[in-house]
């Protein structure tokens, strides 16, 4: 052999060996580029999201306890959407989806399909009344919240949350303190401004906890890569959830459920919303034939100056106290929150001028009305709180006083109005009076001083109706 030809085999054996790593390297470079626009954009904004059952590990690494995306820097809170007067949010750039398989799909997956007829045979039987009220009751809130989910660009199926944490019940609360119809603690609910206080409990509101739903969904989405996790991650947390990956060494949910690493609810979460969320697309098919749903959910949004009580709101928008606190059921107390200069409140569909005009025609003092206590020798704020059951915080900032100010024997106290329960010993000693929210703010020693009037004036929406503006 000459040195020319030694010279050209050498160079062929080369070759040879490193050709599957150039291959390997271009078809790493094609996974890397999956799911990308050709448009200008972040990989975020042109992310695909995957569908429930979509186990594929393509694209996915282990980061310590965290799993995440190899071509993704998903943000651990994706920044907040406004909520527009209309109800609509400003959107910023949305990800794309794929919706959730259907049944069938689960089939060849025993653990699966084993778990999810189980929910069937549970809900379709077991508890079949009670989860017919289910959907009467959600068939109020479907249309805005499937409109809100759309908006932030997730598959409308998650519409069927509330339908196994809450029966779309707004005031459901659970032993673990998650309240509203998706079932928020508290702590993640500030997270997702929802607001929660004295005076209100937005995790209560089916329009407001949606869009916080679709923020925190989406959010697990991007982290765990399937809905499957994702929904196991809403229900049981984000750390416990990863730990358990980490543990069992996998990335499916359905391997998951055959371990003791995560709890029987988080079990059962799963099968549970994607057996009611078959039966809610198609009941018939499961023998709910004669469902009555609700009339969808209508209203009108008016921005208030407060205060203002709820029976007076009723009054001037010619409803009941009941259906104010059913279009605004974050609302804990008697009245809308005082201490803000603006508030959204709902009134029923096709009263928003005649209400307008009624609420910027009347008083203050006659659109809030507050009870009276006289003050008792060695009363505090502290002592009066607990007698009557009202929040220290709260009785100091409706009479402009601080938690610690000293009390004159024989002054008064404004108090939250009667339906605050009072012991019968104390009722002699509380009186109702019409009330000036700008005293409210300040402490007037002489004002204490005079004893108030014992007769209530009462508002007559009806006289305000030819009122001019």
């Amino acid at each position: 052999m000459t040195i020319t030809a030694a010279y050209r085999a050498a160079f062929l054996f080369l070759l040879l060996l490193l050709l599957p790593a150039k291959t390997d390297a271009l078809i790493n470079a094609v996974d890397d580029t999956e799911g990308k626009s050709e448009t200008p954009g972040t990989m975020q904004d042109n992310l695909m999201h995957r569908s429930v059952s979509d186990l594929s590990t393509k694209g996915v690494t282990y980061s310590e306890s965290v799993r995440e995306r190899s071509y993704i820097m998903a943000p651990l809170h994706p920044p907040p959407e406004q909520e527009d007067n209309d109800g609509s949010i400003k959107k910023e750039e949305m990800l794309s989806h794929k919706g959730f398989k259907r049944l069938t799909q689960y089939d060849n997956d025993t653990n699966a399909a084993e778990a999810i007829s189980a929910q069937l045979t549970f809900f379709a039987d077991t508890i079949k009344k009670k989860f017919n009220q289910w959907l009467v009751k959600g068939s109020k809130y479907l249309p805005l919240m499937k409109k809100i989910l759309n908006q932030h660009n997730l598959p409308e199926e998650l519409v069927y949350l509330p339908l196994i944490e809450s029966g779309y019940n707004n005031f459901a609360k659970s032993p673990a303190q998650a309240a509203g119809p998706w079932q928020f603690i508290a702590a993640t609910a500030r997270d997702y401004n929802l607001k929660v206080d004295f005076w209100v409990d937005e995790r209560q509101d089916p329009i407001k906890s949606t869009y916080a739903a679709s923020k925190y969904l989406r959010f697990l989405f991007e982290k765990f890569g399937t809905w499957d996790l994702a929904l196991a991650a809403y229900n049981a947390g984000e750390i416990k959830i990863e730990k358990a990956l980490k543990m069992a060494n996998t990335d499916s949910y359905w391997t998951l459920i055959t371990t003791g690493l995560i709890a029987r609810e988080t079990k059962l979460f799963v099968p549970k919303f994607i057996a009611a969320k078959e039966i809610a697309i198609d009941p018939e098919r499961y023998g709910f034939s004669d469902i009555e749903y609700d009339t969808p959910l209508e209203y009108d949004i008016v921005i208030v100056k407060p205060p203002a009580t709820i029976s007076f709101i009723a009054k001037a928008a010619s409803t009941s106290t009941m259906k104010i606190r059913e279009l605004n059921p974050e609302l804990k107390q008697w009245c809308i929150p005082p201490d803000v200069p603006k508030y959204r409140l709902r009134v029923p569909h096709g009263m928003k001028d005649e209400f307008r005009l009624i609420y910027e025609n009347t008083p203050e003092h006659q659109r809030y009305q507050l009870d009276m206590y006289r003050v008792r020798k060695a009363d505090s704020i502290k002592k009066i709180s607990k007698r009557l059951n009202v929040p220290q915080d709260i009785l100091a900032q409706i009479n402009g006083k601080s938690v610690s100010t000293k009390l004159k024997e024989g002054t008064y106290m404004y108090l939250p109005p009667s339906d605050i329960k009072h012991s019968k010993s104390e009722l002699k000693d509380v009186k109702h009076k019409d009330v000036k929210h700008k005293d409210l703010k300040r402490h007037d020693s002489k004002r204490n001083a005079v004893k108030p009037k014992h007769k209530v004036v009462k508002h007559n929406a009806s006289k305000h109706k030819g009122a001019k503006t």
